[in-house]
């Protein structure tokens, strides 16, 4: 594992998933809400964050997590060797990212764009939990079937799944 994608939707624990697996194999970790977002929450242009994310699949090796723009997603499904694949329910997923906004007011969230603060854009961030849900969902599933048998990909499908990949995590290591 020596190019690593983590995606799903937002509230999923991908930061923190991206981060101990950082940690755990000694990989740089690349947050795709840190290179789309500027400070209060404006975006950069697409092509603009094609270009940097061309930069970052181009590297030997890396942990790239988050979603970025749509356009983007195939190119790192084909320039990994492993895929993680987050997805809740979707009111998990609201659920998580209700609690991240809460616990905002204390630290700052992992992986999170600087200047953005997560409680006042909340209402924000869930019409793109349900955007995300209702269509860029079936986009990703459709990719990850064309490169079931090419890539390693880990579908995790609830917060115990993601307990249980944390606890395969920790037992490599020892």
């Amino acid at each position: 594992m020596k190019k690593i994608t983590i995606i799903g939707n937002g509230g999923a624990g991908k930061s923190s998933l991206a981060k101990a697996l950082g940690k755990q194999l000694k990989l740089p970790v690349y947050h795709l809400d840190q290179i789309i977002w500027l400070p209060n929450w404006e975006a950069i242009s697409e092509s603009e964050f094609c270009s940097k994310h061309q930069s970052l699949i181009a590297g030997d090796s890396w942990i790239i997590e988050g979603l970025g723009y749509d356009s983007s997603i195939e190119s790192r499904f084909l320039a990994s060797n492993t895929i993680i694949y987050i997805d809740f329910s979707i009111v998990t997923h609201m659920l998580w990212a209700i609690k991240r906004s809460i616990k905002s007011f204390y630290t700052m969230p992992n992986g999170w764009a600087k200047d953005c603060q997560t409680v006042t854009k909340l209402p924000y961030i869930m019409r793109i939990i349900w955007h995300v849900h209702k269509y860029t969902r079936p986009y990703i599933l459709s990719i990850l079937k064309k490169y079931e048998k090419t890539k390693v990909i880990h579908y995790i499908r609830s917060p115990k799944e993601l307990n249980g990949f944390y606890k395969k995590i920790e037992t490599v290591s020892n």
